[in-house]
């Protein structure tokens, strides 16, 4: 608040009662805080702009139809949701993900100024499957630990049912969306090291190249260097659980589902990754854990 006023100072030349102002005291927000304090804010992350009929029809349906709903319009992508029945909107709250046109819609609860603070958003749930696990490592333990890679772990389901690719765990685990998803994990026991790969359910839109949530390849800034040129994208939809397909935003995307460029080699026990200017002659990740006989990336 304090840096949009000093903008506006910057800006413009303020005279008599533009200057002055006035004071306003704690109680003459109480009936505001009355009506705010018990609801919900919502922030859509990425660069379609959904209209006001949209996200109203989707969260009363995918939340049940609560009872005497309301939804107000704060702003391109940010809503205000009241939810009168408490244990309804703790469940709302808790649940998840919701994802409305492949796009992730983060739910807060209202605190002052929430709506304007972006980075109250971005983090949020996603079930995440791990594969290519041992069958004796189809455990609540087991995937809970691997699940510390990431921001929290929520809940551990153990399929009873495989198919063709195995069996997998699955984990609900609260993700840091403002950081690239992370395509899987190294594991080390005995010396060695095992590739865990992480497919994500009802995953929204993420750039192909920098693996953020929120923006598209066309709009993306970072570009990646490999031994001193752009590689391949490094992320795809062979990260989605279920149906893969290629980006909205980008159809031109080349897919690969083993493009993990990054190179490794045991010293000592321990799995390295290789500096980018000593990659010449080194080995993939996936050659590595070969080698070693811990198995490779499930596709």
């Amino acid at each position: 608040m304090e840096g949009e006023l000093l903008d506006i100072l910057q800006k413009f030349s303020l005279e008599g009662n533009e200057l002055v102002g006035l004071t306003q005291e704690g109680e003459d927000f109480q009936t505001g805080v009355r009506a705010c304090e018990n609801s919900i804010i919502g922030r859509v992350l990425g660069e379609k702009v959904i209209n006001f009929t949209g996200i109203k029809n989707f969260v009363a349906v995918a939340w049940g139809y609560p009872k005497n709903l309301s939804v107000v319009e704060l702003g391109p992508n940010v809503f205000q949701f009241n939810i009168q029945n408490s244990e309804d909107k703790d469940r709302t709250v808790e649940g998840g993900p919701w994802v409305i046109e492949n796009q992730m819609l983060v739910l807060k609860r209202w605190v002052e100024g929430i709506e304007d603070y972006y980075k109250a958003f971005v983090t949020a749930s996603l079930w995440v499957q791990l594969w290519n696990l041992p069958v004796h490592w189809l455990s609540r333990e087991i995937g809970r630990k691997i699940g510390e890679v990431f921001k929290e772990v929520r809940d551990v389901v153990i399929l009873q049912m495989g198919g063709k690719e195995g069996r997998h765990l699955k984990v609900l685990v609260m993700v840091d969306l403002s950081k690239p998803l992370l395509r899987g994990t190294v594991v080390r026991i005995a010396g060695t090291g095992k590739w865990i790969a992480f497919k994500y359910e009802r995953c929204p839109d993420f750039c192909y190249n920098c693996e953020i949530v929120g923006h598209s390849e066309r709009s993306c800034k970072e570009r990646r260097l490999l031994g001193g040129s752009t590689d391949e994208n490094q992320y795809g939809p062979w990260m989605r659980a279920g149906n893969i397909r290629v980006s909205p935003q980008n159809k031109n995307v080349r897919v690969s589902e083993h493009s993990d460029r990054r190179y490794w080699s045991f010293r000592n026990g321990e799995l390295i990754e290789q500096e980018k200017n000593k990659m010449h002659g080194s080995q993939s990740l996936l050659d590595v854990l070969k080698a070693t006989g811990s198995g490779g990336c499930s596709n």
